[in-house]
């Protein structure tokens, strides 16, 4: 069966980036361009795993994480960011599953969800 996977982040390169590796390993994949957008997709489906840029308009990423754990304390959450240093202290401060760091590759994704 094939892993439903919510990727949220406002630039849409990086969207559609993440977007193309995550179908062609056979993954189901939802995209929202911004928090808000995100915590209604959480809301409304399950998810095996989101991926979230750390900062983005309406709800950032660490807001969205808690949201997250509440509703699906199963889901893997993967946080990323351009910022090193204090983005990978916080997503450690969250518990979240993996932080990356920009810019992405299809390795890096790949090995995060275990694809």
């Amino acid at each position: 069966m094939s892993k439903k996977i919510l990727v949220a982040d406002d630039e849409r390169d990086t969207s559609n980036f993440l977007k193309n590796i995550l179908e062609r390993k056979g993954c189901q994949v939802s995209v929202a361009y911004d928090g808000l957008e995100a915590k209604k997709m959480l809301e409304a489906n399950a998810f095996d795993a989101v991926l979230l840029d750390c900062s983005m308009p309406e709800l950032t990423g660490p807001e969205l994480v808690k949201s997250v754990k509440e509703k699906s304390p199963k889901t893997k959450i993967i946080i990323f960011s351009g910022y090193s240093a204090v983005d990978g202290k916080l997503a450690d401060d969250l518990g979240v599953d993996k932080f990356l760091q920009k810019p992405l590759t299809a390795q890096m994704i790949e090995e995060a969800l275990e694809l």
